[in-house]
């Protein structure tokens, strides 16, 4: 069976559309979020706190809490494993692909 691949970008991280993450339960078994900065205390920790009780399967990539200051992007992507290559690889690992 063929699951949906639906991207959400949330304007807010304030509210969850709850009647949206519901309706993922009936065609997606994964739900993968990618901050734009700091994993800790970000949208992806709400939605992995939503779906804790069911069988969803939840991937959150960001970066861990840490100051960074003078990086290269590319570098700090690559060790933390947020290159399209690597969350691709999670995704599809994640999935048993």
């Amino acid at each position: 069976m063929s699951k949906e691949r639906t991207v959400i970008n949330p304007l807010f991280i304030t509210g969850q559309d709850k009647e949206l993450l519901e309706s993922l339960k009936s065609n997606h078994e994964l739900v993968a979020t990618l901050e734009d900065g700091i994993l800790d205390g970000g949208f992806g920790e709400k939605i992995a706190r939503f779906y804790r009780a069911d069988k969803m399967k939840v991937l959150n990539f960001g970066l861990p809490k840490n100051f960074y200051d003078r990086y290269d992007y590319e570098v700090l992507a690559k060790e933390n494993h947020l290159t399209a290559e690597q969350i691709a690889e999670d995704v599809l690992n994640t999935l048993g692909k």
